[in-house]
């Protein structure tokens, strides 16, 4: 039998949001909460990247007007610039149905603080040329979930898979 490394996943979420109770109390993966403040909230996840060998972060958000559905973006977007994630969606998806959670592939990771997390979270790893692969999730609003822990507990079993 393979034994398998352990992988070193930071999830982050912003403060006051459906994405923040996502990743709220658990304790198999370091959590980063961010401020909701476009300059501080990449700081923070960059200071928490360039410190320690950080195999993929996985950042959460929330998005109006989903529901029962994630949708994982592939891009994040500043003026002409654009970052495509090196992180596989395809197997990202694959797991996402094997745990009953519907996904959608996007390229919009929006236009605020999502987005700009995203961009300048990809900005660093490429210049850096880090090993990291960064994924951004828009998960629904809370009331938008169905049944809220049977959506975390999936999709706490999808990043066991990761």
């Amino acid at each position: 039998m393979k034994s398998r490394l352990k992988t070193n996943i930071l999830l982050t979420a912003f403060l006051g949001s459906s994405a923040e109770l996502l990743i709220k109390n658990t304790d198999n993966h370091r959590t980063l909460f961010l401020p909701n403040d476009k300059i501080k909230d990449s700081e923070i996840l960059i200071d928490a990247i360039s410190k320690e060998t950080i195999d993929y972060v996985i950042s959460f958000g929330q998005k109006p007007n989903i529901r029962n559905k994630v949708y994982i973006e592939t891009a994040a977007n500043k003026g002409e610039l654009k970052i495509n994630t090196a992180f596989d969606c395809d197997k990202l998806t694959g797991l996402f149905e094997e745990n009953s959670i519907a996904s959608k592939i996007s390229q919009n990771a929006g236009t605020s603080f999502c987005n700009e997390l995203y961009f300048n979270g990809l900005k660093y790893i490429e210049y850096n040329k880090l090993h990291t692969k960064m994924i951004f999730i828009h998960i629904p609003f809370t009331k938008n979930i169905t049944d809220f822990e049977a959506f975390r507990r999936n999709m706490f079993n999808v990043i066991k898979e990761i």
